[in-house]
């Protein structure tokens, strides 16, 4: 299921307009995209994350986490789906999106400060 998953840095990403209280509301709102995408028959899914702390007020690595559960929780529960790219539009979610990515799925754990 992880090698359907595919992270992007990419430039000029438009910022959903939305309010969220918290990294649970994130990924249960990304989560929750996912879903009616595939139920309106699309296989080849994507996401755009941003700086949290910026856009919401929590913390980053919090939102990564929360995100990247539930995202996957998804993939699993729908094997249609064909792939997932997240899409990361600075470099503070590129950095934690990564990161926790590795943290989580990567066979082989990257190397982090203490």
């Amino acid at each position: 299921m992880t090698e359907k998953v595919t992270l992007e840095r990419r430039e000029n990403l438009p910022m959903p307009l939305n309010y969220l209280a918290s990294a649970e509301d994130l990924a249960a709102w990304y989560a929750g995209g996912l879903l009616w995408s595939l139920e309106h028959g699309e296989r080849t899914l994507a996401i755009s994350c941003f700086d949290t702390r910026a856009a919401y007020g929590f913390d980053m690595n919090q939102a990564a986490q929360a995100v990247l559960r539930a995202v996957t929780d998804v993939l699993y529960d729908h094997p249609e789906a064909e792939g997932l790219n997240i899409l990361c539009g600075d470099e503070a979610s590129w950095r934690a999106y990564n990161f926790w990515w590795n943290m989580l799925y990567a066979e082989h754990k990257p190397e982090h400060e203490h």
